[in-house]
């Protein structure tokens, strides 16, 4: 049996002389696994499409529980993301926490939100640090773990600053949390909740990423002084709802600095 697909090449592993499997993260199927006999020659006219970041659309043959590459053209090679150590890292992050959480369930919004964050860090025109918290708190609400940042869990104020509940995902002003700390630091609270601070100017940006249109995700700007703010939280909360962190994110900021 033949299908039809477009997908994100997500991983890619050489087997013996010339062959490629592909982990392809497919509009159409979800996750798949792809044998590419001969993709590694520059010959083969599959060459370009097996490579990792490639968006191609590819006709595969059904054999058993496996599927073989047949043919493909390729749609976006993101190749200028290799240009910058720092993009390509990034670039790396994405695909690594997609080929986490995806499953061989079809979910269209998620991939389309990797190629737009595979796209804005090759046009290079918004930041990397707005690119990455973007990329993670708009995944972990895409995949059921919206955070609640409309205002303060228990008062409903919407101003000041707050603690971010990193595993409920919900707020608490400075006022109805008994012995805050400076805003910057860590605490926990109750039994032993992991938070930190937000500010005002971050509770509106995770709120506009987790609810604009998905082409308008990275159209926001922070000032100097919240982006800090900002990037600890997304990341941490995503570190809290999969309860793992990721080697390539190790990598990103160790080359960031």
């Amino acid at each position: 049996m033949h299908h039809e697909v477009r997908g994100l090449v997500l991983k890619c592993v050489d087997l013996g002389e010339a062959d490629r499997l592909l982990t392809v993260y497919t509009k159409e199927m979800g996750v798949i696994t792809l044998m590419a006999k001969g993709a590694r020659s520059l010959k083969n006219r599959n060459f370009a499409t097996t490579q990792q970041f490639c968006l191609a659309d590819y006709v595969i043959r059904a054999r058993g529980d496996k599927y073989y590459l047949q043919e493909s053209s390729i749609v976006e090679s993101f190749f200028a993301i290799r240009e910058s150590l720092s993009g390509f890292s990034l670039g790396l992050y994405v695909l690594e926490a997609l080929s986490f959480v995806t499953t061989a369930e079809p979910e269209g919004e998620l991939l389309r939100l990797a190629l737009n964050s595979l796209y804005a860090i090759c046009q290079g025109e918004k930041s990397l640090s707005i690119i990455k918290a973007a990329f993670e708190i708009r995944m972990l609400a895409i995949i059921g773990f919206m955070p609640d940042v409309g205002a303060c869990s228990v008062c409903g104020r919407c101003d000041g600053d707050y603690y971010f509940d990193l595993i409920g995902g919900t707020l608490r002003c400075r006022e109805c949390s008994e012995g805050a700390p400076a805003v910057g630091d860590e605490m926990t609270s109750g039994e032993a909740t992991p938070v930190c601070i937000i500010t005002e100017s971050v509770r509106r940006a995770i709120l506009y990423i987790t609810e604009c249109p998905p082409t308008r995700v990275f159209s926001f700007t922070l000032g100097d002084e919240d982006m800090p703010y900002l990037e600890y939280a997304c990341e941490e909360y995503l570190k809290h709802q999969l309860e793992r962190s990721f080697n390539s994110l190790e990598f990103y900021k160790e080359v960031k600095g």
